[in-house]
């Protein structure tokens, strides 16, 4: 393993197989709302039987959240975009 030191900066390699979180039964294309509840729920019990670091458990977590954001941020904006096409349909 080759590490380069610059001031205080240290570089190491990350292993080449970091995945330490199973928290997925297969792979996905795409993750849909049940995916993460079944997931997050999982992830939850590996963290209580520590099998999961607090770190990776905290990391996981505000990744779940953020993704939630976004399917929900998207689904309420082509909602609302259905509904302009309804009224404005409507109102010609």
């Amino acid at each position: 393993m080759k590490t380069t030191q610059n001031k205080d900066l240290e570089i190491v390699p990350l292993p080449e197989n970091n995945n330490k979180i199973n928290i997925f039964n297969r792979s996905f294309r795409y993750l849909k709302i049940k995916d993460i509840k079944r997931s997050y729920c999982k992830l939850i019990q590996d963290f209580c039987a520590g099998k999961v670091s607090r770190e990776d458990a905290r990391t996981v977590a505000y990744l779940f959240i953020n993704y939630l954001t976004i399917i929900r941020d998207t689904e309420i904006e082509e909602r609302l975009s259905k509904m302009e096409t309804i009224i404005n349909d409507q109102n010609e």
